[in-house]
């Protein structure tokens, strides 16, 4: 049987990731990786729909900020414990979606990292996006930088029924309750408008 690493206490890790976070906010390559981030078409069916009245004009911005305390907590407890498994901390769907998209900027998110002396955790076999409030996650973070914003730190609890509520609405469209497959048939379907 595996041992598990020990989570470093809560208050070394916040004060570690709000000093990653600086770094990265700070960083010649800031701009160019949020420019970038916000410039990008990746599209989530189960991540950013999650946000009550999603409105990428409006959410992006302040959702890649909470990718990034996302990114420099994880990287914090890296740091403390040097097991990428134990660095997965729970998070929310769509900050999950939107760390994905900060990720996909390559070498960009590698030069900020790499010049910060940061490790990015990402392993999609350890993904973990059961956060609750009162986690240990929830508990860094306050402690690194107040409550997290509610609207886009969703309970897990929260994000299932969320999903669902989804599901119901793709499948009245011919959509699998994830977005990965559909039953259109553009070769008979009326142009956009018609009925």
């Amino acid at each position: 049987m595996a041992r598990e690493t020990a989570l470093p206490r809560a208050r070394d890790v916040a004060e570690t990731a709000r000093d990653a976070l600086t770094g990265i906010e700070a960083d010649v390559e800031y701009e160019h990786l949020k420019t970038a981030a916000l410039a990008s078409r990746q599209v989530s069916f189960t991540g950013f729909p999650l946000i009550s009245q999603w409105d990428a004009d409006r959410d992006s911005g302040p959702l890649f900020t909470e990718a990034l305390c996302a990114i420099a907590l994880r990287a914090a407890v890296l740091l403390h414990t040097v097991d990428d498994q134990a660095a997965f901390l729970p998070i929310p769907v769509p900050v999950d979606a939107m760390v994905h998209v900060v990720l996909a900027q390559g070498s960009l998110a590698w030069r900020v990292a790499e010049y910060n002396v940061l490790s990015l955790v990402h392993r999609s076999d350890y993904e973990n996006t059961g956060y609750s409030k009162g986690c240990y996650t929830h508990d860094c973070y306050r402690q690194a930088w107040g409550e997290p914003p509610a609207r886009f730190w969703i309970d897990q609890e929260e994000a299932d029924r969320r999903t669902a509520v989804l599901a119901a609405l793709y499948e009245s469209i011919g959509m699998g309750p994830d977005g990965r497959r559909h039953t259109i048939d553009f070769s008979t379907a009326p142009a956009g408008g018609e009925r």
